[in-house]
């Protein structure tokens, strides 16, 4: 038991030390390219950036509009999944729902981003687009997870189900949905650090207030060195949101993990004769 303790965190120290080495490594590279450039009104300073940061986070209104993206961008990441659910679903019952469903998925990943938020800007609120637009793009790739989840699974568990004439219900909660969780956790995360990333950049193009796309917007319009890193440093909240909520979020693999590597695997006790 101790040799594999020592061996996970092993390997856990290892990979977050790899981490904060690509940290270290972009940081640099911040640093070289602004001795290169040499013009705070091109590229700010690392010191000004934060400098930037501490002022943003003593505002009010940037607490009220980061609060407000996030929302946005959950509402489009769930609603994306939900729709996913159910298209899968629905293709699993039938193949010419999946058939059905295949042109419209194909349009939606194929679609111009910028085109699409262009057009929903004259169709709908500036608060609403953020959301269109976060599940235009989130929903393609979540029905494409979550088809190759579903095609993964084991066969023979299928037919087993068949043979011994399970229920619809156990069919889809005891042998599609626990074959299909490690998967769909291990992409929540990424998936919804990019429904962060696409409804800031929603939120610029459709002017949004009260919402970090605007205040992004907003600093760019002034060519200062102050506006520039406050530019930068509001770029920097939503890289660092994405990574917290990527690694939050992939914690819930551990979850399957206790399926594959708990109860079901402990050695039997040896008998005495």
């Amino acid at each position: 038991m101790r040799e594999k303790l020592r061996s996970f965190w092993a390997g856990r120290a290892c990979n977050v030390l790899f981490s904060l080495l690509a940290v270290l490594v972009m940081w640099a590279a911040w640093l070289v390219a602004y001795a290169a450039v040499g013009n705070d009104y091109v590229l700010p300073s690392f010191w000004a950036t934060l400098r930037g940061l501490g002022e943003l986070l003593t505002e009010g209104f940037f607490w009220r509009s980061f609060a407000l993206t996030l929302l946005r961008a959950a509402e489009g990441w769930l609603l994306a999944y939900a729709c996913a659910v159910a298209g899968v679903a629905l293709g699993a019952l039938s193949g010419k729902c999946r058939s059905f469903l295949a042109p419209f998925v194909a349009v939606l990943r194929t679609v111009p981003t910028l085109a699409v938020t262009l057009m929903l800007v004259l169709w709908f609120s500036k608060h609403t687009v953020p959301v269109i637009v976060t599940f235009l793009m989130l929903f393609p790739v979540s029905y494409a997870q979550l088809s190759a989840a579903y095609r993964a699974i084991d066969p023979k568990l299928l037919d087993m189900a068949k043979v011994y004439r399970l229920s619809r219900f156990d069919r889809i909660f005891r042998i599609a949905v626990p074959q299909m969780l490690p998967s769909l956790f291990a992409q929540a995360g990424p998936n919804f650090s990019l429904s962060v990333k696409v409804a800031v950049s929603a939120e610029i193009l459709a002017h949004t207030y009260n919402a970090l796309g605007w205040m992004m917007q907003d600093a760019g319009s002034y060519p200062d060195p102050v506006s520039v890193a406050r530019m930068f440093a509001l770029t920097l909240v939503v890289l660092v949101t994405g990574g917290l909520i990527e690694f939050a979020l992939g914690q819930l693999t551990r979850i399957t993990d206790v399926w594959k590597t708990g109860r079901g695997h402990k050695k039997p006790r040896e008998v005495r004769r």
